[in-house]
């Protein structure tokens, strides 16, 4: 008798996962994830409707609020509706409905991860500059009267986005095997913050790399990625080198100049 009643209760548990699966809540959100993934090609954290409604009555429909968490650390408030058109009290069909995303503003929204990966050490390494300046040549060849906003130079790519003018940018992507992706222009408001194709110099990277080995006493496999900031003190335009691990991290302005190391304790020049 205790093996049976035990033996229910798992297969109770069985169904009670099978049915929660299947609310409408749930399916709702299953429903907004794959349609931003696939038709929006944003990357989703999470997703979570309520209230958690668990069934839709035939030719009724139930609202709900939805808040959605972006994984660069975005979110927004979705309106959410599921419908059951059906008159069949047996099926379940439901329609779902949801808000779009709101336009990224691609100036000031985090930069995408890279897609390739591989160690500031190799041979392939865009940390080295026989092998990030045909980059910077292709890039400003395309857009060389724009102004980069954002940059961010890992060993394996290279993240951008470029201003055009006329209140429009780019989003740019070159991976180390010399594969070039721009997506399309998009308008933004207000001003912002950059430097032109002739402040940016590979062998400045291929300097700070090693100054950050021989001085700084950080192995190259270390380093994660160069990020270009705009508001150092005095407003100057630098680089950020961030390591793969820790809390500690490099700085320097945009040429190269006054490398320091920068760690919970403070800051210590190692140029």
């Amino acid at each position: 008798m205790v093996a049976l009643l035990a033996g229910c209760s798992g297969l109770k548990k069985s169904i009670d996962r099978i049915n929660r699966s299947q609310m409408a809540y749930s399916d709702l959100q299953n429903f907004i994830r794959t349609e931003l993934t696939t038709k929006f090609h944003r990357s989703v954290r999470s997703v979570s409707c309520t209230p958690h409604v668990d069934q839709v009555l035939q030719t009724s429909q139930a609202s709900f609020r939805c808040l959605v968490r972006f994984t660069d650390g975005s979110s927004y408030v979705s309106q959410g509706t599921v419908i059951d058109p059906s008159t069949d009290p047996d099926q379940i069909f439901y329609h779902f409905r949801f808000t779009n995303p709101p336009v990224a503003d691609i100036t000031t929204a985090p930069l995408p991860a890279p897609t390739v990966a591989t160690s500031a050490s190799s041979q392939e390494s865009l940390l080295a500059a026989r092998n990030l300046a045909p980059v910077i040549r292709r890039l400003h060849a395309r857009f060389g009267h724009g102004l980069i906003i954002q940059l961010a130079i890992y060993p394996g790519e290279l993240e951008a986005v470029i201003g055009t003018g006329s209140g429009q940018a780019r989003a740019v992507s070159v991976t180390d095997d010399g594969i070039l992706t721009a997506g399309p222009a998009v308008s933004f408001a207000g001003s912002r913050s950059g430097i032109e194709f002739s402040q940016f110099s590979a062998g400045v990277i291929q300097r700070l790399t090693r100054q950050i080995e021989t001085k700084g006493k950080v192995r190259p496999a270390a380093i994660d990625r160069f990020v270009l900031t705009n508001s150092l003190p005095d407003q100057d335009s630098g680089w950020n080198v961030y390591l793969k691990s820790g809390s500690t991290r490099f700085q320097a302005l945009v040429l190269g100049d006054h490398l320091v190391k920068i760690t919970p304790r403070g800051r210590q020049s190692v140029s």
